[in-house]
């Protein structure tokens, strides 16, 4: 037998309290002479040992009483008895392994602590009991080997991942359904990290629901960490990523901890190695962040590891975050030219050429970015799978076998830039780009030519997902755009007009990219071509096209890593190797 409170035994002291009563009694009473006492001394003498052994039964029953009581409130239960109703308690033991449980404490981790507690739980269960071990992802199979269980528990590992913890207790009660224990426990071992746990008493009724029947017992592991300071954001620039030329990376650096932060260095590596000097944070207070714009210069046309670090803080999680990047340098671009104009400085695809290549005449033959021109007679000799992106500049009509080859183009990896122009005929593009293959996020809808009396001035949306300067956009203007319908696919607004319309819209197709805009690439509809923000707009474009044909680099924790492969490769075996900072 075992007890589940096994505390309140000492209750089972206070038999003594009816004793020492007893005994104090016997002790009231002094003798008096007393001279009619004598003739009940002798029905005295006859029932006193009758009397003796009521008082022995009252005293006993009175101790009984006592520790009954006590052993009731102790919650007694039966063990190793396997055919007793009740014998055994089916229990269910999460670990939170979740990234925060990865935090020292002491020689070990929270995590260490976990599983000792894990351990602790385990001893106390009845012997032959069904115990099911979980880590915050995934359950096993209840088992009454309690040997097997405890070395499932070490078996338990440290993640990077953030916990759900409900639905973990979920699948935990779930697991132990079909169990026929006359009781049914769960434990969680968590240190209560903030994301998580905010999570979970949000949902305390509904766990309350799927628990029914099943006690759930708390158990906090861990102490609050005085110091905690995380890179809550780190995002690459929508740029192209050049050999050899500054590559912007935004970080966020939040106070997580209980004090301020002085002096705190944000450190860049590319490929593990230290890249310029720190960016330096003064002072950050508790709960606030601070932006931090940082330049990785990639030295080769190879994928790197850009690492942004803080110094060690005992909360390693969140210390150090990682992006992988692919250096290029040999970008080719196609651009299909709709209006070539008598002279050079005329052709609809003069500016998106020198946008594209914004370095003098002699440096062009080292920049990465190779654009090429074409007319649209001439696209049927082009193997468009040599480019990575490919941009259509006021072309009038798509010709159907084009139109095909560039759908296949598009969903195998590749770019596309539309804009249009004067000769663009939206039936062309709505029929067989938009309709027939689902190429094109948006319909072309009528010219407005009302915009002369008003220009419009192009504005990031609240995400602003190419990262512009919105000052720089606001001195463009627009005096004519074309009308962007969005169809039923997934898309995104990029940009829009100050009065709500559509200006550049992008979406994926297959493994590819599509942005489509609503005015012209030259100055006949608007001075864009002309202002400081076209030349980021046009590498942006760029950027996100390229970035996003190995966008599969960078997964989150816990997010499954998917790679294009060759048809030939298929039934090979292939092996995965990890590579560390």
């Amino acid at each position: 037998m075992n007890f589940l409170n096994q505390v309140l035994l000492w209750g089972i002291a206070a038999v003594s309290v009816p004793i020492i009563i007893h005994f104090l009694n016997r002790r009231r009473f002094r003798r008096v002479p007393w001279a009619a006492m004598r003739f009940l001394k002798v029905s005295v003498e006859q029932n006193q040992r009758r009397m003796k052994l009521e008082d022995w039964i009252l005293l006993f029953l009175r101790c009984a009483l006592v520790a009954l009581l006590a052993l009731l409130m102790a919650r007694p239960v039966m063990e190793g008895l396997s055919g007793m109703p009740g014998s055994k308690i089916a229990a269910a033991i999460v670990l939170d392994n979740s990234a925060s449980m990865g935090s020292r404490e002491g020689e070990g981790t929270r995590l260490t602590l976990a599983r000792e507690a894990a351990h602790a739980i385990l001893d106390r269960l009845p012997g032959g009991s069904p115990v099911v071990i979980s880590g915050a992802f995934h359950p096993n199979e209840a088992s009454n080997d309690h040997d097997l269980v405890s070395s499932r528990i070490d078996e338990v590992a440290q993640t990077d991942r953030h916990a759900d913890l409900l639905l973990a207790l979920e699948e935990a009660v779930r697991s132990l359904k079909g169990q026929t224990a006359a009781e049914k426990e769960l434990y969680l071992i968590t240190d209560g990290h903030a994301e998580e746990w905010d999570a979970f008493t949000a949902l305390e009724a509904r766990l309350r629901d799927i628990s029914a029947g099943t006690r759930i017992h708390l158990v906090m592991v861990g102490t609050p960490a005085p110091a905690n300071l995380g890179i809550s954001r780190l995002t690459p620039a929508a740029a192209l990523p050049a050999v050899n030329e500054p590559f912007r990376i935004d970080v966020d650096i939040t106070n997580y901890g209980s004090s301020p932060a002085l002096n705190v260095p944000v450190k860049l590596l590319v490929d593990g190695q230290p890249a310029g000097e720190p960016w330096m944070i003064d002072e950050l207070k508790p709960g606030g962040s601070e932006s931090a714009t940082l330049y990785a210069i990639l030295p080769s046309a190879s994928y790197h590891r850009v690492t942004v670090a803080l110094e060690d803080d005992g909360v390693p999680f969140d210390d150090r975050r990682t992006v992988v990047m692919q250096a290029m340098d040999d970008v080719r671009v196609l651009l299909v030219d709709g209006d070539p104009g008598a002279e050079d400085r005329e052709s609809e695809t003069f500016f998106l050429r020198h946008a594209l290549v914004p370095v003098p005449e002699e440096m062009r033959a080292a920049y990465p970015v190779k654009p090429s021109v074409v007319s649209v007679s001439d696209l049927a000799g082009e193997a468009l799978d040599r480019y990575h992106a490919i941009v259509l500049a006021n072309v009038a009509d798509v010709p159907l076998p084009f139109a095909d080859r560039l759908a296949r183009y598009v969903e195998a990896g590749g770019g596309l830039m539309v804009f249009p122009g004067g000769n663009l005929r939206p039936e062309s593009y709505n029929t067989l780009l938009h309709g027939k293959h689902q190429l094109l996020p948006v319909s072309f809808v009528a010219r407005d030519g009302n915009a002369a009396s008003r220009p419009r001035i192009m504005v990031p949306t609240e995400t602003n997902p190419l990262g512009l300067d919105g000052d720089l956009l606001a001195r463009v203007k627009f005096r004519q755009v074309l009308g962007l319908e969005p169809g039923d696919r997934d898309h995104r607004l990029a940009l829009r007009y100050d009065d709500g319309q559509p200006a550049l819209v992008e979406s994926e197709h297959g493994l590819g990219k599509v942005f489509v805009f609503s005015s012209t690439a030259d100055l006949d509809w608007n001075d864009f071509a002309i202002r400081p923000a076209f030349v980021p707009f046009i590498n942006r474009l760029l950027g996100g096209i390229v970035q996003n044909r190995e966008s599969n680099l960078n997964v989150e924790a816990g997010e499954a890593l998917r790679h294009r492969l060759d048809a030939d490769l298929a039934g090979r075996e292939a092996t995965v190797y990890e590579v560390g900072d």
